[in-house]
């Protein structure tokens, strides 16, 4: 069995001209305001139009970190979000 390994291991993977997570990002909110329509859709469009330019000034894993900063997201061994200290 053949795998492909991406030719710099450092870049990370991506489909048209997005990164992996903004795409899924962009399909999601596209779908949604497919489904809402109107007004909400567009708005939704809006913000995603005004959303993606702001994160390519993030660093990478901006919205893994962001979803764990506020709870939607757990990282294995690491404490929460709302905890101010830590012991190792």
């Amino acid at each position: 069995m053949d795998e492909r390994l991406p030719q710099y291991l450092h870049r990370p993977v991506q489909i048209l001209w997005f990164g992996s997570d903004e795409f899924i990002l962009v399909m999601s909110t596209i779908f949604v305001a497919v489904i809402v329509g109107g007004v909400i859709g567009w708005t939704l469009i809006g913000a995603l139009l005004l959303f993606i330019p702001w994160k390519r000034t993030k660093p990478r894993g901006f919205i893994p970190h962001l979803a764990w900063r506020w709870g939607l997201l757990r990282f294995r061994h690491y404490p929460g979000p709302t905890q101010t200290r830590f012991f190792e």
